[in-house]
């Protein structure tokens, strides 16, 4: 009885050394961190939405889905069918980094330092308010990204019921890996945000009271 506890006993020691080695050794995989970038601007013509140069426009609230609330980066393999990589991360918050990202992005092509996000801490009441709901974002390495969301342009003095706008933006990834496939994701972003200012532009053109 003696020996056959202690043949067990050290058969069970072996199984925890191996599983603690394989622990290890799991965890000391390297996390990469990721983040969003704004476009750049510099050397394009001047845009024709310089008339909200003087105007506040308020981004908010931006509604995510519930599965893109996680540190990991998703990956879609099907429309049925994601995964969500623990080696590949956000660096912080994607709602935080997409907001600030579409803000600047935004900033730049309304010419404009009063582009806020709404409801924030500054002092300004925002003239116009964009109102975005985030239905999916995500992508694979080496294919595309997928960015579909639903806006509209908020004007609180027309009283008339805003106008809601489809984007369904998809930018291919010029590589393999998952730099290249945030660096697509960054331009869906800018491309969202173009086609929120070409909006914005024809609200700042019409003259306040009309």
């Amino acid at each position: 009885m003696t020996i056959q506890y202690s043949i067990c006993a050290r058969t069970l020691a072996g199984l925890l050394s191996m599983l603690l080695v394989s622990g290890c050794a799991t965890t000391s995989l390297p996390v990469d961190f990721y983040t969003l970038s704004p476009a750049a601007m510099s050397g394009q013509p001047e845009s024709p939405t310089t008339n909200c140069r003087d105007v506040v426009i308020g981004i908010g609230p931006v509604l995510w889905p519930q599965y893109l609330d996680r540190p990991q980066i998703v990956t879609r393999f099907s429309p049925n069918r994601i995964s969500f990589d623990e080696f590949h991360r956000w660096a912080g918050s994607l709602e935080e980094n997409f907001e600030r990202v579409l803000i600047d992005d935004l900033s730049k092509r309304l010419h404009t330092d009063y582009v806020i996000k709404s409801p924030g801490k500054l002092p300004y009441k925002p003239r116009y308010q964009v109102q975005i709901r985030i239905d999916q974002f995500d992508g694979k390495p080496g294919d595309a990204v997928t960015l579909k969301t639903a806006w509209s342009v908020v004007d609180p003095n027309s009283g008339k019921e805003p106008a809601l706008h489809q984007s369904l933006i998809r930018e291919a990834t010029a590589g393999e890996g998952y730099e290249k496939m945030v660096v697509a994701a960054s331009a869906a972003v800018a491309e969202l945000s173009r086609q929120i200012a070409t909006e914005l532009s024809g609200y700042c053109a019409v003259p306040k009271g009309k």
